[in-house]
């Protein structure tokens, strides 16, 4: 099995504050963690203090949404706060359809954060601008970006999970599951928010898709879940899905 860090995603534990996030990744057992974060320079103290305390890495800010719009003031402040805080990655979607807006736009994010550790990472979703692992690709090579993958997502356009990512352009991915990945829902943004289980409890081909990402590209678990939410505890949780992504990845070649 190749060594893919894992990290808890700021989406499993939205029911804490950003800085929690770091606490709760280092006693789940993560070698990183995510941040979400909606008041990026308030925020920001409390986060570094964390990742001081605390021995792991942080592996990204969420999340910049590019628009037909130029980037915002928020929008910069996400990027100059994941440079300052050494965030590997930066979570960028795009709402916009027209690729060479798009494309425009996180060239542009790309160049404020051109000299820190840290990179655009554009996520495709069928429910968003960019749809595809293509087109993301396209931009994030025009750009000079990377690309994040989600299992969901890509089943959800039909793209074969096992289909080798490409290395020059796949900055991490996401490990996730869905009940009933045959059965395509009426709101898929809302599946995505609300409806995952943990990985290897689903039925997305976990371990093909494990398997053709390159080596060591960092794997963030992002389960989105009313369920577990309302049913354990932050700490629980995290160490909850932080065991069914270790199992999933203990049966990848």
């Amino acid at each position: 099995m190749a060594d893919h860090p894992l990290s808890l995603s700021a989406g499993c534990v939205l029911d804490v504050e950003p800085a929690e996030v770091v606490a709760l990744a280092a006693a789940g057992g993560y070698d990183l963690a995510g941040v979400r974060l909606a008041d990026p320079r308030a925020q920001r103290p409390a986060v570094v203090r964390a990742l001081a305390q605390h021995p792991v890495g942080l592996l990204d800010v969420e999340v910049v949404r590019l628009g037909a719009a130029p980037l915002s003031d928020h929008d910069r402040a996400l990027a100059d706060v994941a440079a300052e805080l050494g965030a590997r990655f930066l979570l960028t979607v795009s709402d916009d359809p027209d690729e060479d807006v798009t494309t425009a736009r996180v060239a542009e994010l790309a160049a404020l954060l051109r000299g820190a550790p840290t990179r655009v990472a554009l996520e495709p979703m069928r429910f968003t601008g960019v749809r595809t692992r293509e087109a993301a690709e396209r931009i994030a090579r025009a750009a000079g970006a990377t690309v994040l993958l989600d299992p969901l997502h890509l089943h959800r356009t039909g793209d074969d999970l096992a289909r080798p990512a490409d290395p020059a352009l796949t900055g991490y991915a996401q490990l996730t599951d869905v009940a009933a990945p045959a059965t395509t829902p009426d709101d898929l943004a809302h599946e995505a928010r609300h409806d995952r289980v943990p990985p290897g409890e689903g039925g997305l081909d976990l371990r093909g898709f494990v398997a053709g990402l390159p080596p060591a590209v960092p794997l963030a678990v992002e389960v989105q879940s009313d369920r577990l939410r309302a049913t354990t505890a932050p700490l629980e949780r995290a160490l909850l899905l932080c065991r069914a992504a270790r199992t999933v990845l203990g049966g990848t070649p």
